[in-house]
């Protein structure tokens, strides 16, 4: 017999089929594991990331409640709006959600609803913050650490209110209550320590235009 063959005979066999399974298998086991590691530290990573730089922090300027949900509550303590969209005002006006509430309802009358953008935004703002899901914005309590202040102003409701109640003034500065909670908002805010800050730069007024 070769010497070659006898060599094979006698030597134990390193390759054989068990043998080649478990070295794949320990081999597998092995790149789970850093595989598994490399993605929790990247998604790990992605959440930290995304807590620190995929958010905006909101400072909320301290407006008295008449310039914004104060307009809601006189709305509603009218008995009725003359204009289009009435009838579905006269129910929210009949139930309790109308009177009394903390966050008053926003009317459904089309010609006021399309402008509503400043109250869903102090709503998600005034929102506590472990109830608010999917909102890039962030408020904060303390002014330094914001990136911004808003301004909590229902202004197009404002003169929607206006033009409801005494359109002809609408265009004046006498007798014009939408002209005179402007200028309030204006002299509350300038002299805020936020205004004094930034110039205002950093404020955020929601203006909702008209066609």
């Amino acid at each position: 017999m070769p010497i070659s063959m006898a060599l094979k005979k006698s030597a134990p066999s390193f390759c054989s089929i068990p043998t080649l399974f478990l070295v794949f298998t320990f081999l597998c086991i092995l790149c789970l594991f850093f595989s598994s590691s490399s993605i929790s530290s990247a998604l790990s990573y992605h959440k930290t990331l995304r807590s620190t730089t995929d958010f905006i922090k909101v400072y909320v300027a301290d407006l008295p409640r008449s310039l914004n949900y104060g307009l809601l509550d006189k709305y509603w303590s009218f008995e009725s709006d003359s204009r289009l969209g009435s009838d579905a005002d006269r129910e929210i006006r009949s139930s309790h959600l109308a009177k009394g509430s903390k966050f008053p309802p926003y009317p459904e009358n089309p010609l006021i609803k399309q402008y509503s953008a400043e109250y869903w935004i102090m709503g998600d703002l005034m929102t506590p913050q472990q109830q608010r899901t999917g909102s890039f914005a962030r408020r904060v309590f303390d002014l330094n650490e914001a990136d911004v202040v808003f301004v909590p102003f229902f202004a197009t409701f404002s003169a929607e209110m206006q033009l409801g109640m005494a359109k002809g003034q609408f265009r004046k500065k006498k007798g014009n209550e939408d002209y005179q909670r402007q200028r309030k908002v204006m002299d509350f805010v300038k002299n805020t320590d936020a205004w004094k800050r930034s110039g205002g730069r950093d404020h955020v007024f929601v203006l909702t235009g008209y066609d």
